[in-house]
């Protein structure tokens, strides 16, 4: 039975970013905007490894890489009522609603545009994703990265065009801070003149917030406290009886209906690679299952990330590789009956739906479902 597990780190977090750190005078240490999820499963396969005892690392390499995890969430723990976050969705376009004015917003859903006559760069048969009528507002120049996930749960039911107050729609996650450090020598327990350099890490406890990170695994951590990410700084593991968001039953009865819906990603995803086409195609999901075909009509995706990573089994980096990140949103029209379609949300809520099986146990391409409205908007409003 799955665990979920919370992960509070007590230093700022260093996720490094793959560029180049050493001790060297002027060497800076930069960090990910939020943890990448093999990160989390390299973190959660140490502290399972783990003797109790003696604190060995007791597991086989191949056996370690078969414990699955899904995450990392974003959760506030401040209240007695800990509270989940998503990444915003790309699909939902925030505009400044007047000049200068930046407490309120317009939201513009993103949806899929009837098909053209012009050309288009997209593989064929996926349509263009972009507002229903032209507006002339500029872009929000800080929308929230993380939504609260009251906010997230309707926008998966009804996504629309309305008001929102940036700072109730959401929070920016936790905050980048820099510390200068001093190289000391050994010898004399002096500091060396010139020998600084700088470490950027991200931290989860700030502006009345208990930010933490959250991850869903079969085993148990084998110690409360233990390091995660860059430079070995501490968190604090424990696993909570509180489970996943699950599925809103209102969210698969339209799914069912309509036989069509948004497949959302709060992880980063791994689709194949471009020599078998676009990165942010998801190939194994399009191939169907259990009485259902997905078609893909449309994708909203923002700019790929990269990932690598250092080998610690074959002693080198790993091959760097494009991710289609959280947020991305996918228009996918289901063939089947609606018991199969019923099933199909079931088992795609909160699962990992990356094309390679070891990149799922990884924690890569969590999702979730929202209903996708019909939507056909005239040519005067395009």
């Amino acid at each position: 039975m799955s665990k979920v597990w919370i992960i509070e780190p007590r230093d700022p977090l260093i996720v490094r970013d793959g560029r180049p750190f050493g001790p060297t005078p002027g060497a800076r240490a930069a960090t990910l905007p939020f943890p990448l999820p093999s990160t989390m499963a390299g973190g959660v396969r140490t502290q399972s490894g783990l003797d109790n005892k003696t604190g060995i690392f007791t597991l086989e390499p191949e056996e370690a890489r078969q414990i699955p995890i899904q995450g990392p969430l974003l959760i506030d723990l401040k209240d007695n009522d800990p509270e989940w976050y998503a990444p915003a969705p790309a699909d939902a376009l925030l505009l400044a609603a007047e000049r200068g004015d930046s407490a309120q917003a317009l939201r513009k859903w993103l949806a899929p545009l009837p098909q053209t006559s012009g050309e288009t760069d997209l593989p064929p048969g996926l349509r263009l994703v972009g507002m229903r009528s032209y507006d002339p507002r500029k872009p929000l120049k800080e929308p929230p990265r993380f939504w609260h996930w009251r906010a997230f749960d309707q926008w998966l039911l009804a996504p629309g065009d309305d008001a929102v107050h940036p700072e109730a729609l959401g929070i920016d996650g936790p905050v980048e801070e820099a510390r200068i450090h001093v190289k000391i020598n050994i010898q004399t327990g002096i500091a060396e003149e010139g020998a600084l350099f700088q470490t950027r890490g991200l931290v989860f406890e700030a502006w009345n917030r208990r930010l933490a990170l959250a991850v869903r695994s079969s085993k148990q951590p084998a110690f409360s406290v233990g390091p995660l990410g860059g430079e070995r700084r501490i968190a604090a593991w424990r696993t909570v009886e509180q489970d996943f968001p699950v599925l809103p039953s209102n969210v698969k009865k339209t799914i069912v209906s309509q036989k069509r819906c948004r497949l959302i990603l709060l992880t980063p995803a791994i689709f194949g690679s471009e020599k078998e086409g676009p990165a942010y195609i998801p190939n194994v999901l399009l191939k169907g299952g259990d009485g259902v075909q997905p078609h893909l009509e449309a994708a909203a995706v923002r700019r790929y990330q990269v990932v690598s990573g250092w080998d610690l089994e074959k002693k080198r980096p790993k091959p760097t590789r494009r991710l289609t990140p959280a947020g991305s949103v996918f228009f996918l029209r289901l063939e089947g009956d609606d018991a199969a379609i019923g099933r199909w949300v079931e088992n795609h809520w909160m699962t990992n739906i990356s094309d390679a099986e070891q990149d799922q146990l990884d924690g890569f391409g969590l999702a979730v479902l929202g209903v996708w409205p019909e939507t056909a908007p005239s040519k005067e409003e395009i």
